[in-house]
């Protein structure tokens, strides 16, 4: 992969998803890409075109948001397309690259994106997380609940000796602008 984006490891840093912008704030490319997107039922996470010149990159991310199941390569092939076909019908003045090649990368988060939105921790519920709280060391917690205004967390403390059990916290709610570097924890089963 060419010129990988990173995203944002804090609220404050985050810029609303595509799919969270009103259709009027969004660009002429955006709004090109989400409507193909969106059109199968998925979530524009960003639209990025990064590169250089003669080796531009379009970087679409797209997500499901609706279901704990990610999206399948299947999904990411047929979106590919029909966003390749969508960018061809606009000829030679493609908004943001006009006649310039391009390589069109369409991905998904991934499990190593931080969550920084609302919609990164409602998808998210009920997992375990590594989280900075408040700039502090990263702990581990529990997706307990999330409303609008942040997040209710389980602090998971590990065992005093190994093979002790974890001790978990009564939940507290802390607000998005307190969670910093929160990452998913993948659990084997």
């Amino acid at each position: 992969m060419v010129n990988r984006r990173s995203f944002a490891k804090k609220f404050q840093d985050s810029t609303p998803a595509v799919s969270e912008m009103d259709p009027i704030e969004r660009s002429e490319l955006q709004g090109i890409i989400s409507a193909v997107v969106e059109g199968q039922g998925l979530w524009c996470e960003e639209v990025v075109i990064g590169g250089s010149p003669g080796d531009r990159v379009l970087s679409v991310v797209i997500d499901r948001i609706d279901e704990e199941n990610g999206v399948s390569l299947d999904t990411i092939a047929t979106i590919t397309q029909e966003v390749s076909g969508a960018l061809d019908a606009q000829g030679d003045s493609i908004p943001g690259l006009g006649a310039e090649s391009y390589t069109l990368e369409v991905s998904t988060p991934g499990t190593d994106r931080p969550l920084v939105r609302r919609h990164h921790w409602e998808k998210n519920l009920g997992r375990i997380v590594s989280v900075s709280i408040d700039d502090d060391e990263p702990t581990q917690a529990k997706i307990h609940s999330v409303d609008a205004h942040g997040v209710e967390l389980v602090v998971i403390t590990p065992g005093a000796k190994k093979g002790m059990p974890a001790k978990y916290a009564a939940p507290a709610h802390y607000g998005f602008e307190q969670l910093t570097n929160a990452v998913v924890q993948v659990q084997l089963k």
